[in-house]
């Protein structure tokens, strides 16, 4: 003990800020499965509910570090795209997707067989629907319904966004800003009736016949 009290945030060049925004409207209520090779959940369902922090300098000129209005604004369009589908994680490596006529159609390892209205699935550039995975991606989807470039002219910084599933189980993805691509997220495109996606690693086979 040298008598000195230590003061918090001593070091820093500057004050930081930071601004989180929660609404009991950040929600979607979903179904999904997490499957990788060798296993697979039953299909069930979550009421997701999203909050976002972003991290910045405080402008001069109005006082904010972004609109709380401007967060709010992109973050329900984002949750609205998932409400009431199914979260179909398009790249996964133990699932074969097709599509058949309006109908998306999935095969599992263990040859489980689901099909369903594509009107009614979210079809997702991730591996996985886990909460982690879709952490990112409405990570992602935030930033760009904000525009990366005025986040930029801002001087923000970096975005956390988390997921829960329920009240004791979340995830969060926080990220700077600083060399995010908005072009990296990955095109979903489903083939043709009775096609296989040529990116999945589990090749298409019909579904067992009844016995």
């Amino acid at each position: 003990m040298n008598g000195h009290a230590t003061t918090p945030g001593a070091g820093w060049a500057a004050p930081k800020y930071e601004v989180q925004v929660k609404s009991e409207r950040f929600k979607f209520n979903a179904a999904h499965f997490v499957a990788f090779p060798g296993y697979r959940e039953r299909l069930h369902g979550h009421n997701y509910t999203c909050s976002v922090r972003v991290f910045g300098p405080l402008s001069e000129r109005d006082g904010y570090v972004l609109d709380f209005g401007d967060v709010k604004k992109a973050t329900r369009r984002v949750c609205e795209q998932l409400n009431e589908r199914f979260l179909c994680p398009c790249l996964a490596d133990s699932l074969a997707i097709t599509r058949n006529k309006k109908n998306v159609e999935i095969v599992c390892e263990d040859s489980s067989f689901f099909s369903m209205p594509e009107a009614d699935c979210a079809m997702l550039p991730l591996k996985h629907s886990t909460a982690e995975e879709l952490a990112a991606l409405v990570w992602r989807r935030v930033i760009d319904e904000l525009g990366v470039e005025k986040l930029v002219k801002r001087g923000i910084t970096a975005l956390e966004v988390s997921v829960a599933e329920a009240p004791s189980q979340e995830a969060r993805y926080t990220r700077p800003l600083a060399g995010y691509d908005p072009r990296e997220e990955v095109v979903v495109s489903l083939p043709s009736p009775g096609a296989c996606c040529s990116q999945f690693a589990v090749p298409c086979k019909p579904p067992a016949a009844p016995a």
